[in-house]
């Protein structure tokens, strides 16, 4: 929580060994009580498919993601983009002579998905073991998108009312500085809120890790082996 400091100015008098002590003048407006009416929204966004990629192209789709690493090869590809927005109503009360306050009444915080979509290579044929186990594997991504959504709001929500109490009302001394002052708020607001979404992005992407490893891709391509050496035997006459 954000302390308020007084400063003491000391004014001595020499000749007469008297000395006052004057207190810096109280932000009236820290001392209102405002805590916004928080309402959250979200999105998981309509999930594409996407067949419009050999292994090459998405590979180097991949890459410009930041998701393919060198060496490596794609068959398919989740992608997702994890937008947040933060809008703030405010109401202003004149508090005395000089001051006006700007207080927050409604914070609408939005996280969300945009343009969920799966990329499948077209070299796969559909209804081949391969094929199943690449759109299996990245419609595994997207449910892993969803739940990571899902666990997290209402930890962001607990986060965003802490804020809320935390950020005072803006003091200003006209009425036509309230949208300056509603701004300045939002931003903070935003520079708070930040760090939390920037969290919530480095834990998705270690969940989404777990599922991308060496173990896992060799799991899926021996499940094939396997699935494709029976399939043969069984047709063998």
């Amino acid at each position: 929580m954000k302390k308020l400091f007084f400063i003491l100015t000391f004014l001595i008098f020499s000749a007469t060994g008297i000395f006052t002590v004057r207190a810096e003048e109280t932000d009236v407006c820290a001392t209102l009580k405002a805590e916004p009416e928080i309402e959250f929204t979200t999105s998981y966004g309509k999930l594409k498919y996407d067949f419009g990629y050999d292994q090459q192209g998405l590979t180097q789709l991949g890459q410009r993601y930041g998701i393919v690493e060198q060496g490596l090869f794609a068959s398919g590809l989740a992608i997702v983009g994890v937008n947040w927005e933060v809008s703030l109503d405010t109401v202003s009360r004149v508090v005395n002579d000089t001051d006006i306050c700007v207080v927050p009444t409604s914070l609408n915080v939005f996280i969300g998905y945009q343009d969920p979509t799966i990329y499948i290579s077209n070299q796969l044929l559909p209804g081949t073991c391969e094929y199943n186990v690449v759109v299996r594997h990245e419609q595994t991504h997207h449910q892993i998108n969803a739940a990571a959504l899902e666990y997290f709001i209402p930890s962001l929500r607990r986060s965003v009312q802490k804020i809320a109490r935390d950020i005072k009302p803006y003091k200003i001394d006209t009425p036509s500085k309230i949208d300056e002052a509603t701004n300045t708020l939002t931003e903070k607001y935003i520079a708070e809120i930040e760090p939390l979404i920037r969290h919530f992005k480095r834990e998705l992407m270690q969940e989404q890790s777990k599922l991308d490893n060496q173990t896992n891709y060799q799991m899926e391509n021996d499940l094939c082996r396997r699935f494709n050496e029976q399939h043969r035997r069984n047709r063998q006459p």
